[in-house]
């Protein structure tokens, strides 16, 4: 794929440039190839070559490294022309995680083409000239320091060994500033910092522009929140999360191979007005697909944290985080939003990039990394992360009816319900590693700080087995394996047959008492069928004596409302979601979120954050909730992979007299909602040419709907909830 080699510098800069004149006669198209083991950007004649930022991104770099392809016909001029690559650590070659370790590489290079109509002109190696940059530091998590007055001293070129059979054209969008926020509030704390608001949580870098008659040196740090007024960073832990410009004169200044999460900058070095300080919002340009609107401002931003959640945690990987020193690719989470993720944004080729990236680092035991790519080296079975290979790629057929998500990860879901049975005594799991109900409020007193949910762990591991069971025979069929299929549909009649036997008395009483027990039982179809009323029952007791505060963690809360609504409580699932209350997801809106945080208590009613140093203020998974939203209040539900059939179910929402909700599908423009009108209700709904449609409305048969826009009025009716 590219025909030059991998070169480096011999004196181990942490930054450092590549530079190579070539000659272009009356060429119609000139195109760079070009990848490294690090991240890097292109230069010709000094300009900067595309928008991309942080590429080759990051895959397993030892089985999948990305090249990325640019066409320069514009930028090049007949004759001599000069290209410059600079070239940085990243994720390839920086240090990595809480333990500061580098985990792939620790010599930075570089590799790239020039092609002039398909003829190679130039290509990497020894000959090139090399020197050090402008940029004399950056890293991932600690930022970037940029000296436009330092003397860049040459370097000596090396050839770095390398195995090109990795090599791989991108597989998705890059990274690029979608957007520019422009400062909300500029703020002198207490302390006396000053500091500036974009009134926005986010994922990028700080642009900023300096007159003609500066001189020195400008640092800026980056903050979540602000506690009594004052800047805080305990939060981003090691990460130092610190850029700095020295520079004379006129300049427009921003990092090149770094990003932060944050919503507040404290500049020191200066007082530079509002106008000269603009937030650059940088993550993978997906193409958005869904919106939803209600009458209630405080849900719409709801919505929008959730929105922003994903906007600043795809990053070219899925991220947990994107502000302290991890942002790391885990599986818990994407498999708790995936869904989510896929009504918001189009994230078929972004889940593609990632999955292979699962693929890569799965063990040969078939166990699954809890991050992709796997940095940290734990691999296991845990109920939720784990499973993530085999939900995902499901969620994703789903979604787009796309077979590939499923042919390209059976033989890896086949490996993982190989491992899992390794874990088993006496057909159910009992033996390793599991995270459980993650940070679920229902921890008994003796441990109020523990991150583990009070729901028993491998009954957990149980019904997310059932669960992965299950897709791996229904993508059997879908894919023909007939054998495969058989084999699998018996593994899970037999594992449902051994969890109700060891989980459920004769009387059809469960055997834990927990809100995600319940909510699991009943959504996955773990409780026997006709005890099921009776476990319903006492989920709704459960959540009306909790108040309707949520106290699920990563495990029960993504299906706790679907539990409800589906086994004839939706009133109470529409309470549990509008409640206010501590804790809750509009108790975050009302506490100032503009994303959605890692904990519940990320910060308490007191204004504090929560002390343990494990406390985001920018993480996507409680922001599953918006599924339920898209599919069982406004009432888009696919009723066949892809769309290809379509249920239109508008249910009123106590707390919401209007939902407005749109999906560009793979197959068109699916809108459904209602809005209340005095005594009537308004329900609407729009489908595409060529979609199979059904229309259910509350308390009538299902009718069949043409082509599209559709209105319906209705008289109001007060329903009491059984």
């Amino acid at each position: 794929m590219l025909k030059g080699k991998f070169i480096g510098v011999k004196e181990g800069a942490n930054v450092f440039v590549l530079e190579r004149t070539f000659e272009v006669r009356q060429a119609k198209k000139v195109i760079v190839r070009a990848t490294a083991q690090g991240v890097y950007f292109l230069q010709i004649n000094g300009k900067r070559v595309g928008d991309a930022f942080l590429a080759p991104g990051w895959t397993s770099y030892q089985k999948t490294l990305q090249v990325q392809e640019y066409d320069v016909t514009e930028l090049v001029q007949e004759g001599e022309n000069t290209l410059s690559v600079t070239v940085g650590e990243g994720w390839c070659c920086g240090p990595l995680a809480w333990d500061s370790r580098r985990y792939y590489e620790r010599q930075m290079s570089v590799c790239a083409d020039v092609l002039a109509d398909g003829k190679l002109l130039v290509c990497t190696d020894e000959n090139w000239t090399a020197r050090e940059s402008y940029i004399r530091k950056s890293g991932i998590y600690d930022g970037e320091t940029q000296d436009f007055t330092a003397e860049r001293k040459p370097l000596t070129p090396v050839a770095v060994p390398f195995r090109k059979n990795t090599l791989i054209p991108q597989m998705c969008a890059p990274v690029r500033t979608v957007c520019r926020l422009p400062v909300k509030e500029v703020i002198r704390t207490p302390e006396g910092d000053l500091v500036y608001d974009f009134g926005q949580n986010i994922a990028g870098v700080a642009e900023i522009r300096t007159d003609a008659d500066f001189s020195g040196t400008l640092t800026l740090r980056f903050a979540e929140i602000l506690v009594k007024g004052n800047f805080y960073t305990e939060n981003l832990r090691s990460a130092k999360a610190t850029d700095s410009f020295t520079v004379q004169g006129e300049a427009v200044l921003s990092p090149e191979f770094t990003f932060h999460g944050f919503r507040y900058l404290k500049l020191e070095g200066a007082e530079l007005p509002a106008d000269k300080i603009t937030a650059l919002v940088r993550h993978t340009d997906l193409v958005r697909t869904g919106t939803l609107e209600t009458d209630d401002a405080r849900f719409n931003r709801l919505y929008q944290n959730v929105i922003w959640g994903q906007r600043g945690n795809f990053v070219d990987i899925p991220t947990d985080c994107p502000q302290r020193d991890e942002r790391l690719g885990w599986t818990g989470d994407i498999n708790a939003f995936c869904r989510t993720a896929a009504y918001n944004y189009d994230i078929r080729s972004f889940m593609k990039k990632w999955l292979r990236s699962l693929r890569d680092d799965q063990r040969e035991d078939g166990t699954i990394p809890h991050v992709a790519p796997d940095i940290l080296g734990w691999a296991d079975t845990d109920a939720m992360w784990c499973d993530a290979v085999t939900m995902v790629p499901w969620t994703l057929y789903e979604m787009y009816g796309d077979l590939s998500f499923l042919s390209d990860n059976f033989a890896a879901m086949k490996k993982f319900i190989a491992a899992r049975e390794r874990a088993m005594e006496d057909g159910l799991v009992a033996r390793g590693h599991e995270f459980g109900d993650w940070l679920a409020l229902d921890k008994e007193v003796m441990e109020p700080e523990s991150p583990f949910g009070r729901t028993d762990n491998y009954f957990l591991s149980n019904v997310l087995h059932s669960m992965s069971l299950s897709v791996v025979a229904r993508a059997a069929k879908l894919l023909g394996k007939e054998k495969a299929e058989k084999k699998y549909s018996r593994k899970y009649e037999s594992h449902l047959k051994k969890m109700r036997r060891e989980y459920f008395t004769r009387s059809g009483r469960l055997a834990f008492d927990t809100i995600t027990a319940q909510a699991v039982a009943l959504h996955f179809n773990i409780v026997p069928e006709k005890q099921r009323e009776k476990l319903a029952a006492a989920l709704n007791e459960n959540v009306l004596r909790h108040g309707c505060r949520v106290t699920t963690g990563f495990i029960g809360t993504p299906f706790l409302l679907y539990a409800l609504a589906d086994n004839g409580y939706f009133d109470t699932a529409c309470k549990l979601l509008l409640n206010n209350e501590y804790p809750g997801w509009l108790y975050e809106v009302d506490m100032g979120a503009t994303t959605i945080w890692e904990r519940w208590n990320s910060l308490t009613p007191d204004g504090m954050p929560n002390p343990d140093g494990m406390n985001s203020y920018n993480h996507y998974a409680y922001g599953s909730v918006m599924e339920f939203v898209y599919r069982r209040i406004a009432g888009i539900e696919a009723a066949s992979a892809g769309f290809e059939k379509v249920t239109v179910r508008p249910c009123p929402c106590k707390g919401l007299a209007r939902v407005s909700a749109s999906y560009d599908s793979v197959r068109g423009k699916i809108c459904a909602g209602y809005e209340e009108k005095g005594d009537e209700i308004v329900y609407f709904a729009e489908v595409p040419e060529n979609v199979e449609a059904q229309l259910i409305l509350p308390g009538e048969e299902p009718v069949a709907l043409s082509a599209g826009k559709h209105t319906f009025v209705r008289k109001r009716q007060e329903e009491t909830q059984e």
